[in-house]
């Protein structure tokens, strides 16, 4: 009993660095997404490097990761990026689109074409309201001859 204790607790020892590893890992990733949504591309100066897909685009993220891993701090890569492409690179958070805001041109859409179904809905009924209505009874049918007869 006493050795299937040690030998965990040796498992876990062992299963430790991995660990710290992996977390260390997960961080420097964390780090790395959030300055690659920090730099607009230079190629346009709509999108952040994180989705943009123009070569310079693809390119900054591989600078970015290489940075990261030389151990240099955000505002080291991210005065490179002004240093090279002026103060205009730098994404200001307070302004820049939130992700529900992609949703509102769908929105508006939708509620456009609602407005224009209830628009065309009520000219039908209003068309309806003004024609009116027909007394089969009052209807003379055309003389047709009597195919039976033949």
């Amino acid at each position: 009993m006493r050795t299937r204790m040690n030998l965990r607790r040796g498992s876990l020892l062992v299963l430790l660095p991995i660990l710290v590893v992996a977390a260390a890992s997960d961080q420097k990733q964390a780090r790395i997404d959030r300055l690659e949504r920090s730099v607009f591309a230079p190629c346009c100066y709509t999108e952040s490097v994180a989705i943009h897909q123009s070569e310079i685009a693809v390119k900054m993220r591989l600078e970015i990761a290489k940075l990261v891993e030389q151990g240099s701090t955000d505002e080291q890569i991210l005065g490179t990026y002004v240093a090279r492409y002026g103060g205009k690179v730098l994404i200001d958070p307070a302004t820049a689109p939130q992700e529900w805001s992609y949703l509102v041109p769908w929105i508006v859409a939708v509620l456009g074409m609602g407005a224009a179904a209830a628009m065309l809905w009520r000219w039908r009924l209003a068309r309806l309201a003004v024609t009116p209505a027909v007394n089969f009874a009052d209807v003379a049918l055309p003389d047709l001859p009597d195919f039976d007869d033949e």
